[in-house]
Order: C-alpha cells, then structure tokens, then sequence
C-alpha cells in the first residue's frame, strides 16, 4: 500500500478519533506526537524563529510561521548557500564537467604558477584548501564589503599547504563559483535555477554582486519550504519525483566525513553524531535530514544584514539543538 494511501486512511481515523474527544493530533499520521511538535514550535518562537517546517517520508507534517512571516516567504539563507553549493558542484560532475579530485587552477586559470595550483575542487568543498583566512578579511572585506566577491577570493593568497589544515573559509569556498561558471560556461545562478531550483519547483534563488557574481558562501534568498525541500533530495538520494536530480554517489560523498581534519564536516554539509546531516546558516538558519527518523526539519530567524555587528549578535539557542531534541522527543517510540 502507498505512503500516501496510509496516511490519507490515517487522517480519516484521526479525525474519527479526535471527534470522541481522544484530543489526538493531526502529527500523530506521520507518526510523530503533536503534543512534543507543538512544544518545539514554541521553543523556537521563543527563541526568534519565523519559520518552522517538518516533513516525514517526505510529506508535509507541520509548518508554522510568527510574526506575520511564512514559510514561503523568501529570505537570507547565509551559509546555507555553501551546502547548495555543493550540491551544483555535484551537478556539474555528474555532467562530466568537473571532477573533484582535479585541481581547481584547470579552471582558476590565475592559480597557475602559485602556490595554490594544486588546491582541488575537494579541498575547496572540505575547508582544507588552506586557502588564506582571517576574519576581517573573510567576513568583513569579502562578504560586506567587495563588489567582486569572486574576484577578491581568488586574488588572495595560499595561507597552508593544501590537506593540512581545517579552515571555516567563505572565501575559498566563493571560489567555486568561478570554477562552476568556467566548467559551465554558465552563470551560476543560471545553472542553479535550470538543473537544481527550477526541477524541484522552488522559488530559491542566489542573488549576485556588482560584478555579477552569484554568492556560493552565503546570499541564497530561500524559504522553510525550500531548505526542506533540498534537504529532502539529499534524504532521497539525490532523487526527486522518480528523476535523479544528483547522483547517489555524490551524495553519499557530501553527507559524510570528507577529512581526518574535521570529523563533523562533510562536502560543505555539517554532519552529527546522531546520524543527522544538516545545512546551518548565520543566526540559525538550518535545514536538518534526520535519517533515523526519516524526518527533515527546517528553522529560519529574521536578521539584520545591515552591518557585520548584525552577525555577531543574532541569533539565540542552537538551531541544531532545538531541531533534534524535538524531533526526538516527537518521534514515538524514538
């Protein structure tokens, strides 16, 4: 029997029940206890969400929006553009236009003859291209403040040898859009909406700077719904209504650990000792795969882009912490 047919003939139950006055949930279809969902809600409202969404099987349990947000409004999705980013990357390789264990100089043609020849497109999505870093340069100089993000990326210098060190690098990781553009032939934007956003049905799309170049280490305008429904194709297997969209061996790469350097870091997703595989965005923007529940969870926050300071100060308790200790809790039998 389908998965839509059992949970249609359990909504019919459900409601039989819930008219005797059994106060049972809606939730409680997809197996998951309304009651623990509701109190998760709550914690995240508290703590400055404007937007919850959770899918089980991939069907939608529950959504909540506060403060007269939506879950399809669209807004800032930060960092979670770096785990979309990987996901093109997996595009184009599957397309035979890239390969990760290339270097990435065969298309950064102006590493050539430096010391970041050698850098690959892998350590460019593992945070190991040792790729210089400080955080003035990487948060402020890059992100608030060049018109040519990508060219200010490449321009910087190799700081380590590549694959030794582990470094949280929003510069390194911009880089990849001049090699996704040069593999292409493409603007990135353009290759996201053709073979990722526009194939799912989203209305996600990544915004560009004076140069025109489309931001990979952060800038996607995205909503709840839309992180949950990426995140979904990675629980599927890079599948989508029986279309592969990504191969399953990208994504198997993606969503495990890609380096002895850092054993919760996969190819631009965060990984946890639970099982779980997420996205994770700037004051709270996350979009989480539970596998053991077969359960994605999504909270977004508003924020202040007004200023760097605006980073430093947002957000509250961990995103990641609220998602999964509700989604346990709810979980019956978990």
């Amino acid at each position: 029997m389908s998965r839509r047919i059992v949970l249609a003939l359990s909504l019919v139950l459900l409601i039989a029940v819930s008219g005797c006055g059994g106060g049972a949930s809606v939730e409680t279809l997809a197996g998951l206890d309304g009651s623990a969902l509701d109190a998760m809600a709550k914690r995240a409202e508290t703590d400055g969400a404007n937007c919850l969404v959770v899918l089980k099987g991939g069907e939608l349990v529950r959504e909540w929006n506060f403060g007269g947000s939506s879950p399809t409004a669209l807004q800032e999705g930060f960092s979670t553009t770096k785990s979309v980013a990987s996901l093109l990357i997996g595009i184009a390789q599957d397309q035979g236009l890239l390969n990760l264990d290339q270097p990435a100089s065969d298309f950064i043609t102006e590493w050539k003859g430096t010391k970041s020849e050698a850098v690959t497109i892998r350590q460019l999505l593992s945070m190991t291209s040792g790729r210089y870093y400080d955080f003035q340069t990487d948060y402020a100089q890059m992100a608030f403040f060049s018109q040519d993000k990508s060219g200010f990326s490449i321009g910087l210098e190799q700081q380590h040898e590549p694959g030794t060190v582990w470094e949280y690098n929003n510069s390194a990781t911009q880089t990849l859009e001049v090699v996704l553009k040069r593999a292409s032939n493409m603007a990135v934007n353009d290759f996201a909406a053709q073979y990722l956003f526009n194939p799912l049905g989203l209305s996600s799309r990544l915004i560009t700077d004076a140069a025109g170049n489309a931001g990979l280490y952060a800038g996607m305008q995205t909503s709840c719904r839309d992180l949950a429904t990426l995140t979904q194709l990675v629980l599927d297997q890079g599948a989508y209504q029986g279309k592969q969209i990504i191969s399953q061996a990208f994504v198997a790469e993606a969503i495990k650990q890609s380096s002895t350097l850092k054993d919760d870091y996969g190819l631009l997703w965060w990984l946890d000792p639970s099982g779980a595989y997420y996205m994770s965005g700037a004051c709270g923007q996350v979009a989480m795969a539970m596998p053991q529940f077969d359960v994605v969870a999504t909270l977004m926050r508003a924020t202040d882009l007004s200023s760097p300071q605006g980073l430093l100060t947002c957000g509250g308790e961990s995103s990641e912490e609220i998602l999964l200790e509700g989604i346990n809790a709810a979980s019956i039998g978990g």
